[in-house]
């Protein structure tokens, strides 16, 4: 199972070349792009970071950035079950093995033959001989989560408009619960709030204009209005003293409010 959370912009309305093209020159990269890169940046491990991420002119204040020191970016030291690694140039001869970088004193090998400078997901195993056989494997970057319970990181997906999001969910089936969050969504207490039973839940934050821009600037959804595009559409902000609440203020508030209803929803307990 799980839930993710939409951060809608203006200007992720067009979208910008820049992500794809991985152009290094593009001093005026757009405000979604920029977004993006940094996101993608810190969710990486540092050790994957120099071969990952060429120089680049939205990178050069990221050592200001507080790191996340999520469980996958582990240090040199450390030994776990899974660990992120890049794939390397250099083969393993005579084998159908490539060589990857996990951050460790040596690297190790896996059993498929890979491109370089790919990023993977490498089962470890409880043998601590970097050069024991057989080789070790990749696995789904889900593995982690489904078999050791490790929360191992996020994915940023960037989206041209709102409908974009819903359209182009990577998981079968889309999301099939959508939560939209704003001052005019209903008002409820968390303790009192019953999410249905969900196997891909969405909350959705919006930008200065709210959510109800992003929906009327998408011509995909043209005559809608958002308690149509939402299963729930709520406050979770109620009683703020200020006029406006920052969006990334709103995240960390309502991922709050959210906690315990969710895993109420996950484990089957209804009001």
């Amino acid at each position: 199972m799980s839930w993710w959370c939409l951060i809608t912009r203006v200007v992720t309305r067009k979208r910008d070349r820049s992500l794809t093209t991985g152009n290094n020159s593009d001093e005026n990269e757009s405000g979604a792009a920029f977004f993006v890169r940094i996101l993608r940046y810190l969710e990486t491990p540092q050790y994957l970071r120099k071969a990952l991420f060429p120089k680049h002119y939205s990178l050069r204040f990221v050592g200001m950035l507080p790191p996340l020191d999520a469980p996958h970016h582990l240090r040199k030291h450390e030994w776990a079950p899974f660990r992120e690694g890049v794939t390397l140039n250099e083969k393993v001869p005579n084998s159908g093995e490539t060589l990857v970088d996990v951050g460790l004193s040596k690297n190790v090998a896996v059993n498929q033959v890979l491109e370089p400078g790919i990023r993977v997901t490498v089962a470890m195993g409880t043998n601590r001989n970097l050069d024991a056989d057989p080789p070790r494997q990749v696995v789904s970057l889900l593995k982690p989560m489904e078999e050791a319970g490790m929360y191992w990181g996020y994915r940023v997906r960037y989206a041209s408009n709102i409908s974009s999001v819903f359209k182009d969910c990577p998981y079968k089936g889309g999301y099939d619960h959508l939560i939209g969050t704003s001052e005019h969504g209903l008002v409820i207490n968390s303790s009192e709030l019953s999410l249905p039973a969900f196997s891909h839940l969405l909350i959705a934050f919006g930008g200065l204009a709210g959510l109800e821009e992003s929906i009327e600037e998408d011509s995909n959804l043209k005559g809608k209005n958002v308690r149509e595009v939402f299963d729930s559409y709520l406050n979770t902000c109620p009683h703020q003293g200020s006029r406006t609440i920052r969006t990334e203020e709103a995240i960390f508030i309502s991922l709050q409010y959210f906690q315990d209803p969710i895993n109420r929803a996950l484990h089957g307990v209804q009001h």
